[in-house]
């Protein structure tokens, strides 16, 4: 059996994030097999409710800097340089015993996992990018150390870029030059690792592992006392603003467009896709205040404020008459499932994917938020043509995905012996 570890699993409380990886499994079980998993998160306590508690680890940099006082980050940020550094010049000169050189333990642990692992996989999804500029030269230490130890790297389909600032562009490059594969999930990313100087036959365009989503068991009228109306799903939440360089009030500009709806034929059902554990999320919040707001025009309700793993999420957006979005992979999961969906622009990743399945017309930018209305007036008039245009489309982002499963059936045997 192979032994596979999933090295930048952030939290399955995040719907994408849990799409990502039940979908990273999937596709690493249609190349492999049945593989043995090992899985890096920064949320076991969700990730346990689905995954075994003994395949988890917690990030090499523990939970990063989070939660520290000034001084703590300080001296957090100096530790882990002095830890780098002394396995760059390990790895360049004596290659001792990596787990040796450790100061914490999941320091420890993670350098064991990778050492008894057969093959790395990335698949985070965005933090490639300038964006998460401060974490990423910790993950891509990582992704270094993995390869520098002999294992194949796997970049799964995800973002890469925007990359605008020169150090973050030539650390990727040194990081990652020793990938096996790296493959960008929209044209955008595609375009980046081939500026980025990459070998053209490392490099590949191949579509979110969330376009083999399975649907499980939900029933989108158990949130409704009234079963017989039409029910329009509504995501919205708090984007990087960073990466458009403009900040929007999504619950004022959305819910201006969503109560013009006529409230005897729909009613709203608003899905917060991000939560955190014991906490009400930025995003749960933003919703919460959408459904104030829109709840003396319309019927409407919100989901529970607990994790929701990507199955029964699409139960309930494959019962919507369609959909809007301001994140991406639940966006992707509507899609999948057949449903009409409208995406907000709020990164490069979410027009990549719509141009993916062909409904770029359905994406609007911040600028055109006002377009809202009119857009859903056409969905509502071609709901039937869109849904079936999109299932063909998912047929097609599947088929795309096969050179990649092909690619890594090559990997080197002597890679992929485990154990039996």
């Amino acid at each position: 059996m192979k032994k596979v570890l999933l090295m930048d699993m952030y939290s399955t409380i995040h719907v994408g994030n849990g799409a990502l990886l039940e979908n990273t499994i999937n596709l690493c079980e249609q190349a492999w097999g049945e593989c043995d998993f090992s899985i890096v998160t920064m949320d076991k306590e969700t990730n346990k409710l689905k995954y075994k508690s003994e395949s988890l680890y917690n990030p090499m940099f523990g939970n990063f800097w989070f939660g520290k006082g000034r001084f703590n980050k300080v001296w957090w940020a100096f530790k882990q340089c002095i830890f780098m550094i002394m396995h760059i010049i390990n790895e360049t000169t004596v290659k001792s015993r990596s787990d040796r050189l450790t100061f914490t333990s999941d320091q420890r642990d993670l350098i064991r996992a990778i050492e008894e692992s057969d093959v790395c996989v990335s698949s985070n999804g965005e933090m490639l990018a300038d964006t998460f500029y401060q974490m990423l030269p910790f993950w891509l230490f990582t992704y270094w150390l993995a390869s520098k130890r002999g294992k194949p790297l796997v970049i799964f389909p995800q973002s890469i870029g925007p990359l605008k600032m020169r150090w973050t562009r030539l650390l990727l490059k040194w990081a990652l030059k020793d990938a096996f594969v790296l493959a960008g999930r929209d044209k955008p990313s595609y375009e980046t690792l081939i500026s980025l100087g990459f070998e053209r036959e490392r490099i590949m365009f191949v579509p979110d592992v969330a376009v083999q989503q399975k649907v499980a068991d939900g029933d989108v009228h158990d949130y409704f006392l009234d079963k017989s109306r039409k029910v329009v799903g509504i995501t919205i939440s708090n984007p990087p603003h960073r990466e458009m360089g403009i900040s929007v009030d999504f619950v004022e500009e959305i819910g201006r467009q969503i109560e013009r709806l006529d409230p005897s034929v729909y009613k709203i059902l608003i899905m917060p896709s991000n939560y955190e554990i014991n906490k009400v999320s930025l995003d749960y919040a933003l919703c919460l205040r959408l459904q104030k707001r829109l709840a003396t025009k319309i019927e409407v309700s919100v989901l529970e404020n607990r994790a929701y793993f990507p199955g029964e999420f699409s139960a309930l957006l494959s019962q919507l008459d369609f959909f809007v979005s301001t994140r991406m992979h639940v966006l992707i999961l509507a899609t999948t499932v057949g449903t009409p969906t409208i995406g907000i622009n709020t990164q490069r990743k979410i027009r990549g994917y719509m141009e993916n399945v062909g409904m770029e017309h359905f994406c609007v930018d911040y600028s055109e938020i006002n377009n809202i209305y009119s857009l859903m007036l056409e969905v509502i008039s071609k709901r039937e043509n869109i849904a079936k245009s999109l299932k063909e489309a998912n047929k097609e982002l599947r088929n795309k995905q096969e050179p990649f499963i092909r690619k890594l059936r090559k990997i080197s045997s002597r890679h992929l012996e485990g154990n039996v």
